[in-house]
């Protein structure tokens, strides 16, 4: 008699405390739903916030069946970036879009650079006012690749409570952080010389304490494209030349390098071209 009792209390117990159990789950735990296809799972998730900053943390994260790639933000010679659209935002501006670094894929005489497995890209948004409720939709356009490519398209909605009443996962909050760590940092561009070298060439000096590079990503202007920078004498591992072409001309142009270092690691910075040194 006593273990039929407490048997009816404990179902009863989980009866009443079920539905509290998952409210706090749903809210500990603010998130789109999957998008789920045969090659491809995503979402949109909250990894973090700041109420004195009045910043919102969120990471799109995708995952993608052995054999298939994504592509960084800028694809390289093949494939296209992802396209964001974010529409019916409320309390919400200033968004920011980070990238970890990629990895770089060599085939067919192309370089391009893209995420294997599964990646997160961190979102940084800044909340209007930090006592009201927000809504995000997001409109994502991207590719993955295989033996084909498949063009994809996910919709992606948050509504999340004032910024004073929520409380982020434990496991979100790693998931992201993970994730932000593996951004590459910024770094001063005042002691790499880049210059015009030969025609369509450009040779990039590193200073003689500059960590050991594996690889450097060069982005530029739309009309210029660059192939990957090779060193110029095995014996000097920090001078580099990169062909490039375009209708652009490269001249006073902004180009941003993304330096691929061999512990892994990986950073970021902007050089201005000069015009060629007259000799």
């Amino acid at each position: 008699m006593n273990m039929k009792r407490t048997a009816l209390i404990s179902a009863f117990a989980v009866m009443i405390l079920s539905p509290l159990l998952a409210g706090n789950a749903s809210a500990n735990n603010i998130s789109s739903s999957w998008i789920i296809d045969q090659q491809t799972k995503s979402r949109l998730f909250v990894g973090g916030y700041d109420k004195e900053k009045k910043q919102l943390y969120l990471g799109w994260q995708i995952s993608l069946k052995d054999g298939w790639k994504t592509y960084w933000r800028s694809p390289g010679d093949a494939g296209l970036p992802p396209r964001w659209t974010w529409t019916q935002n409320h309390n919400i501006q200033n968004i920011s879009v980070k990238w970890p670094a990629p990895k770089i894929l060599h085939i067919f005489g192309m370089d391009t650079y893209v995420y294997y497995h599964e990646v997160i890209l961190p979102i940084t948004m800044e909340v209007s006012d930090v006592t009201k409720p927000t809504s995000i939709l997001l409109n994502l356009e991207y590719m993955i690749c295989a033996e084909i490519c498949i063009p994809k398209e996910g919709q992606y909605r948050l509504d999340i409570p004032e910024l004073g009443h929520i409380n982020v996962s434990f496991f979100q909050k790693a998931l992201l952080d993970r994730h932000r760590a593996l951004v590459p940092t910024i770094i001063s561009g005042d002691s790499i010389n880049v210059q015009l070298d030969t025609e369509n060439t450009l040779l990039i000096d590193l200073p003689a304490d500059f960590k050991p590079v594996d690889d450097i990503i060069i982005e530029g202007p739309d009309g210029l494209l660059f192939g990957r920078p090779k060193l110029t004498d095995t014996t000097d591992q920090n001078r580099f030349t990169a062909r490039y072409s375009g209708n652009q001309a490269i001249k006073g142009q902004q180009l941003t390098l993304t330096f691929l270092f061999k512990d892994g690691t990986a950073s970021e910075t902007t050089v201005t071209v000069p015009p060629p040194q007259i000799k």
